[in-house]
Formats: structure tokens, C-alpha cells, sequence
């Protein structure tokens, strides 16, 4: 028994390090998925440390408290990974860090407490753990918002006056009020009304990580799970609008 527990606390001591990375690299900006993907790794490593250093005596009786602590402790990493907060994390090293090593908490609880309760049980407890970091890399569970021509919401001053001919007077589509009218209609709600960030990250102070020409790039072409818009629903110079609007968060 005493071998299979050395093995498991060198591989949390190698997932504690991973976590600690972030302190090393500074701010840095991951896509959303790469960032689950990430936690995923570490989440394997943690819960298969957990299985290794939760191994007992099959004849003991083992507590109900146990897998109570091994169910809750992969709803507890999945908060950890809420995206709205990567933004903070991103650019805050030891915030980062310790959220990594709070990910690597909950994937060593998860493993440690479910083979505690009963052999075996800790591999689909510490299991579920990851898996649920995977789908979340890819989207499962985020509604993408419902993309909504922007010829059907145009601004007021875009629309035909009363005598049937357009208002020439008015913004031009590369004015920040045509993006933030974008922005409202297929962005708010995964970034928040504000970019305060809902099931997406927060676009708040977004001109700190991402110029406007890199902004224009992620908007064309993004990773998942953020849908894409360009070109079947926005056009080169409505991707220009939002990008001046959300550099303006």
C-alpha cells in the first residue's frame, strides 16, 4: 500500500508545480477552451493522485461522509472554472495560480474521497471531474447566443423616413453606436450587457490585452465555444463596429 501512495503524492507534487506555472509566465490570455483543457490536465493528474493516496483496507467500514466529499468536490472545481473570471485570473499571476492549485484540491478530493468510501469508486468520481472540464472545453452546457441578422435590428437612423427615402445623416456603420447595437444583439449575452462576462469571459478593459486590429481577428475568427459570425452575419465592416465598441468596455 505504501508504494501506490509515494506515486500518488509525486504526481500531486507535479500538478501543484503546473499550477504554480502562471507565476513564472505573468498575465497571459488563453482562449476559453484552451483554459478548460488545461484544468483538465490538471484535474487528471489530481484525481489519479487521489485514487493512489485513497487506497485502503477493503475489510475496514468507510463513512458515508466520504463520497458525500467525493460528489461535491467536482461541483466545487467546475465553479473554480467559471469563465467569466479568466479574464481576472489572466492578468492577475497569483490569482491564477491559486486558482489552479484550488482545481487540483478539488480533483485530489474527488479521488482520494471517493476510493476512501469503496475501491473503484474514486476512478468515476475523479473521472467525472475531468470529463465535465473536457465538455465544458467544447462547449457543452453554454447556449450560444442566437445570432440575429443585423439588417433585421437596424438603428432607427438606418431605416427609411417618412417621406420612404434613408436618413443620410446618419452614423456610419464603423461608429461605435452601430457596435454596441451589435454587441447587444449577438454578444451580450454570453459577455454580459456591460462585458461584465456571463457564460463568456469579460470583455472589460479588453484594449489591455487586444488591440483593435487583434480584436477584429478574434471576432473573425474565433475559437469555441464562441460561435462565428463573420461572414454569414456580419459583414467585414460590422466586425470593425463591434471590435471599436468593445475596445471602448
Amino acid at each position: 500500500m505504501r508504494r501506490p501512495r509515494v506515486v500518488g503524492l509525486v504526481v500531486l507534487g507535479v500538478a501543484v508545480l503546473v499550477a504554480g506555472l502562471p507565476l513564472l509566465r505573468g498575465p497571459i490570455e488563453l482562449p476559453v477552451t484552451q483554459h478548460h483543457l488545461l484544468h483538465a490536465a490538471l484535474l487528471v493528474g489530481a484525481a489519479l493522485a487521489g485514487v493512489l493516496c485513497g487506497r485502503r483496507d477493503a475489510l475496514r467500514r468507510a463513512s458515508p461522509a466520504w463520497i458525500v466529499l467525493a460528489m461535491i468536490a467536482p461541483i466545487l472545481a467546475m465553479l473554480l472554472m467559471w469563465p467569466s473570471a479568466y479574464s481576472f485570473f489572466e492578468q492577475h499571476p497569483a490569482g491564477h495560480a491559486f486558482e489552479h492549485v484550488g482545481i487540483v484540491a478539488c480533483g485530489f478530493l474527488a479521488g482520494f474521497a471517493g476510493e476512501r468510501f469503496a475501491a473503484g469508486v474514486g476512478w468515476a468520481t475523479g473521472g467525472s471531474a475531468v470529463l465535465m472540464a473536457l465538455l465544458a472545453a467544447f462547449g457543452f452546457g453554454v447556449a450560444p447566443p442566437t445570432a440575429v441578422p443585423i439588417a433585421a435590428v437596424a438603428e432607427p437612423s438606418l431605416q427609411p423616413g417618412a417621406s420612404g427615402r434613408r436618413n443620410t445623416g446618419a452614423s456610419s456603420p464603423a461608429q461605435p453606436s452601430h457596435g454596441a447595437m451589435i454587441y447587444a444583439t449577438n454578444c451580450a449575452v454570453c459577455h454580459g450587457t456591460a462585458g461584465e462576462g456571463v457564460s463568456g469571459p469579460s470583455l472589460k478593459d479588453e484594449r489591455t490585452r487586444k488591440n483593435l486590429r487583434q480584436t477584429i481577428e478574434w471576432i473573425e475568427n474565433p475559437a469555441p465555444p464562441m460561435p462565428k459570425f463573420y461572414p454569414a452575419v456580419l459583414t467585414a465592416a460590422d466586425v470593425r463596429a463591434v471590435a471599436t465598441y468593445v475596445q471602448t468596455l
